[in-house]
């Protein structure tokens, strides 16, 4: 009974994050099979997702450790201090739909001043991003690659190794990232609060 109450409480707290979400599947695990108030894993896998207009093809989640707390005289219950690794792949339809809605304008604006000149899509391909130019005067073909550190994602330029930030966020380590031909697989991992 537990089990799918808290299933239930995954998927309304997904469908409300999200703007679009289909949930392929939702695993709970807890090694004593008993509910006192932790959780020891909970699995995610999911797919079409619209999150905070970034659109994402798919993305396996596992959150471990989750204490839900339930404060004496309160309809809240607050999540805290678990962690989640979160694998996700974003084909190149989605980082296009993504960087052309307003609300990621100004990270569009970013790059274009970035590469000098503005683009109506990116292409992958060998490896490396290539920006389409929304004139066709631009004759411009540089390719770009990605590159991360702890907390950030690169956009770095092939010839002269010119780089602007894409991502920086002290919440999210990236564990790894590859530029695949027709999409970008992304390992993070990432601390979870919710109140």
């Amino acid at each position: 009974m537990i089990p799918k109450l808290i299933r239930m409480g995954v998927v309304a707290i997904l469908k409300v994050l999200c703007e679009k979400i289909i949930i392929r599947n939702i695993l709970i695990l807890n090694k004593n099979d008993k509910f006192n108030g932790k959780i020891d894993e909970v699995y995610i896998k999911a797919e079409s997702i619209i999150f905070n207009k970034i659109n994402i093809s798919n993305v396996n989640i596992n959150i471990k450790d989750i204490v839900l707390k339930f404060p004496f005289n309160a309809k809240k219950i607050f999540i805290d201090n678990c962690y989640a690794v979160i694998n996700m792949r974003l084909t190149r339809d989605n980082i296009n739909k993504t960087l052309f809605s307003d609300k990621w304008k100004r990270l569009k604006d970013s790059i274009e001043l970035f590469i000098s000149m503005n683009f109506k899509s990116i292409e992958f391909y060998n490896k490396s991003i290539n920006f389409i130019p929304s004139d066709n005067r631009s004759n411009k073909n540089i390719d770009y690659t990605l590159q991360y550190d702890k907390n950030r994602i690169l956009l770095v330029n092939n010839i002269d190794q010119t780089k602007l930030p894409i991502l920086n966020d002290k919440n999210i380590i990236i564990k790894s990232l590859f530029l695949c031909e027709n999409y970008i697989e992304l390992e993070l991992n990432s601390k979870v609060m919710f109140n």
